[in-house]
Formats: structure tokens, sequence, C-alpha cells
């Protein structure tokens, strides 16, 4: 499997929900933290909690994913946000 097509060619919906919900988290957060509502102490923390998540591998998920899902975390907190990272 490629991206978020399956070998079939078709989408990957589960793929497509993990996408949808990270944009969705990260808007939230973002926007707590510009209108104030959070520290940029506080959203450096729910960033490390995240990212120590998939440090330990656990049964949803293999620990090629967790890995790969700690990377995008540490990426997302270093460069901001995903807009801008490069694929």
């Amino acid at each position: 499997m490629t991206g978020c097509k399956q070998q079939t060619g078709k989408a990957d919906p589960s793929i497509a929900y993990g996408i949808a919900a990270l944009s969705l988290l990260e808007a939230i957060i973002l926007t707590l933290h510009s209108t104030g509502l959070l520290t940029s102490d506080e959203v450096d923390d729910a960033f490390e909690a995240a990212i120590a998540a998939h440090q330990h591998r656990h049964d949803a998920h293999s620990a090629t994913q967790n890995a790969l899902a700690a990377k995008i975390l540490s990426r997302l907190r270093v460069e901001g946000n995903s807009v801008r990272l490069d694929h």
C-alpha cells in the first residue's frame, strides 16, 4: 500500500479518517493557542504526550505505524502546522 490507496487503487478510508482527525485536532490546538486559551507550554505538553503515546507499541497499530505517527507529530511540533510540511 502506498499513500492513501490500497493495492486495488481505491482510497483507504482508515487513512482518510486519520488525516481528517489530525487536521481537526491541529486546527483546534492552533485556534486555542491563537486565542490565548492554551499557552505555548501547554501546546508543547500536548505534543509531548501524543509523541510519547506512539513511542510505546499498542495492539491497534504496528511498530512502524507508531514510529511514523511519532515522527509526524515531532515535525508538526517543530514546523508549526501540517500545511507547511514537505511530503
